[in-house]
């Protein structure tokens, strides 16, 4: 198994995801990432654990893997979910058009939803419309992604994986029809080397198409690259996510995250992931729309804003990307492109990494004949516990006071700036990728 040694580009939610899934099978893994943890979409976006039943009524593969993550993830890394529970509401009677379709579509996906009372939704969300006209109660469930992907990463360091953080991918390395591995670069120190391996594996989402077209002229991978705006309100609200019960469209979210409202999404196509710009108007127009569903959040100023790109698989002539499919395909350049050693995976979301990791990691261990079944669905994900006991050890190790660290831990369990040190007790830990 020492000698089966893979290469792994991208190091958000599904790269990380993958380098777990492979490492724990015996793989020599290494994973790169040009950036810091969460650079890319999977730390742009609204921050919620999808139940599925936003798909459920237009993509029903990708909303029975999103319902089926949600219970492992919830399982395996509960330190980084809050189960805040979902709700779907309708305030008009195009809202109440869409509940059959609704229940029909939860009801074909396995996806719990649960109609309940208005006086019952009101009592429990104060802060909704209080022209309600009906509710249902889902399993949404909101996630820390720098916290996920952090653990997912020290998992996968204990299981013998390699990290390297801001290293760029220069040019793949190649004989023949045959990929050898990649050259890279250290963004810290300049420095130049190259990785060999029996695969490569290009996971950098939104980046996929773009990195093998630059590099190898490969254009077989035709994606969607669309960019959501999302607006924050720093003040919450709800204790449920809040869906608006109808086709999937833009503000139809908000997402409770730590203290603040997270009012999303637009949709809007770009050319490339790096190069685009937010329209001021997309950001006026979330909180008008967030406030038809929980009417004080006009009251307040949007205190920041972002968006990110979601890098959907195209299907034939369509280019709308509410339409698109939110499941995932694996590219094999050996058939696409009679290229060996190369494999590329796109599309999926955050929400479904450990199906899409397990998915990719069987697919390897077929095509370099390993015979080792996916864990991760059993592996409780790495978080670090300390105490008393182990302050001081762990204080060397995150190169920091002791006296300091025993600070950060009890403001981060404290309730006036717990946010503040539980983000910054996070950052701590994530340096122990770099030791």
């Amino acid at each position: 198994m020492a000698n089966n040694k893979v290469i792994i580009i991208g190091a958000g939610a599904t790269g990380s995801f993958i380098t777990h899934d492979l490492a724990s099978r015996g793989f020599d893994v290494t994973i790169i990432e040009k950036g810091n943890i969460i650079g890319g979409t999977s730390g742009r976006f609204h921050g919620m654990l999808h139940s599925g039943a936003r798909y459920a009524m237009n993509d029903v593969k990708a909303a029975q893997e999103s319902i089926l993550d949600n219970k492992v993830i919830s399982e395996i890394a509960p330190f980084c979910i809050e189960n805040t529970g979902g709700l779907f509401v309708a305030f008009n009677d195009e809202d109440m058009s869409f509940k059959s379709k609704f229940e029909e579509g939860c009801k074909q996906s396995n996806i719990p939803a649960e109609s309940i009372s208005i006086e019952s939704a009101l009592k429990e969300e104060p802060f909704l419309n209080n022209s309600l006209k009906a509710a249902y109660k889902v399993p949404d469930k909101v996630i820390n992604s720098f916290k996920f992907i952090t653990s997912l990463l020290l998992t996968s360091k204990r299981e013998s994986a390699k990290i390297l953080l801001n290293t760029e991918v220069l040019d793949f390395i190649r004989d023949g029809n045959q990929v050898k591995g990649v050259k890279i670069k250290n963004n810290n120190n300049g420095q130049v080397s190259e990785l060999k391996a029996d695969l490569v594996i290009n996971a950098s989402g939104a980046w996929a198409s773009k990195l093998i077209n630059d590099k190898l002229g490969i254009k077989s991978i035709e994606m969607i690259l669309s960019a959501g705006t999302m607006a924050v309100i720093n003040r919450r609200f709800t204790k449920h996510i809040i869906n608006r019960l109808r086709e999937p469209s833009d503000g139809d979210i908000v997402v409770p995250f730590f203290n603040d409202s997270i009012i999303g999404t637009t949709a809007f196509i770009v050319d490339e992931p790096d190069k685009f710009d937010i329209d001021k108007e997309d950001i006026s127009f979330l909180q008008k729309s967030g406030s038809e569903m929980i009417p004080v959040l006009a009251n307040y100023p949007v205190y920041r804003y972002y968006a990110g790109v979601r890098p959907l698989i195209a299907v034939g002539e369509n280019t709308d990307s509410r339409k698109a499919t939110r499941d995932f395909k694996i590219f094999d350049h050996s058939v696409t492109d009679n290229l060996n050693g190369l494999v590329s995976i796109v599309g999926g979301k955050l929400s479904t990494s450990r199906i899409m990791a397990k998915e990719i990691g069987d697919f390897v261990s077929t095509k370099l004949n390993i015979k080792e079944e996916s864990k991760t669905d059993k592996i409780k994900l790495y978080w670090p516990k300390i105490n008393n006991e182990n302050l001081e050890e762990m204080a060397k190790s995150l190169f920091i006071d002791k006296g300091f660290l025993s600070e950060i831990i009890n403001e981060s369990e404290g309730k006036t700036y717990s946010d503040m040190y539980s983000s910054a007790l996070d950052l701590l830990y994530s340096r122990m990728l770099f030791n």
